[in-house]
């Protein structure tokens, strides 16, 4: 049963939980490129494990790993540098894949890559810690505000990933043939490498 707190605890929660994830990010740009590319049944496990690995994270910085970042720093700077590795990774990938069913064709992310690359992701890990630290009540509503934060935080973010990919099945009805798909690639890979200057800084 929701308190009175919980309640006035809700619509920061929902205000922040939407502008986080609709803004642009790794993670978006990726089920947009996803929607583009595979569309929305093939990217489903991409959405999901997404939601997965967030909620394992969540779940471990409520049990109080989180402040490990603050006691070890480099720990956070091996997370960014290896999120930025993997990042100009994922951009080269986008930019050499292929449409149709050529026989080299990438594969949209399965459901245990999304939920694994929400480990490096530091939009994410920068998201939960907000929800951890400032969008959770002190003393014994400690635990209730933090599960309910955890509902929150799923049942409002599912829509906003859902939305990204829509906006790239969108533009693959302009995408109609190679070179055209080929330009969007590489503009999903470009708009991947701009968030590695806002990681690091």
């Amino acid at each position: 049963m929701l308190t009175e707190s919980l309640i006035v605890l809700l619509p920061s929660l929902l205000l922040f939980s939407i502008s986080a994830t609709l803004t642009p990010g790794p993670n978006n740009i990726l089920l947009a490129y996803s929607g583009a590319n595979f569309g929305v049944k093939n990217t489903l496990a991409h959405i999901f494990g997404i939601r997965f690995g967030m909620t394992c994270i969540h779940i471990v910085m409520l049990l109080g790993l989180g402040t490990l970042f603050e006691r070890f720093p480099q720990l956070h700077q091996l997370l960014t540098l290896l999120a930025c590795s993997y990042m100009v990774y994922l951009a080269i990938k986008i930019v050499k894949s292929k449409n149709g069913q050529a026989k080299n064709q990438t594969q949209p992310m399965t459901f245990v890559q999304a939920a694994l690359f929400q480990l490096i992701n530091p939009k994410s890990w920068a998201m939960l810690l907000t929800l951890v630290t400032a969008l959770t009540l002190p003393g014994n509503e400690y635990w209730s505000s933090a599960i309910f934060g955890i509902i929150v935080f799923n049942l409002a973010t599912l829509p906003c990933s859902f939305f990204w990919v829509l906006i790239g099945c969108y533009m693959k009805r302009f995408l109609d043939n190679h070179t055209r798909l080929k330009q969007f690639n590489i503009v999903m890979a470009v708009l991947l490498l701009l968030t590695i200057p806002l990681i690091l800084w």
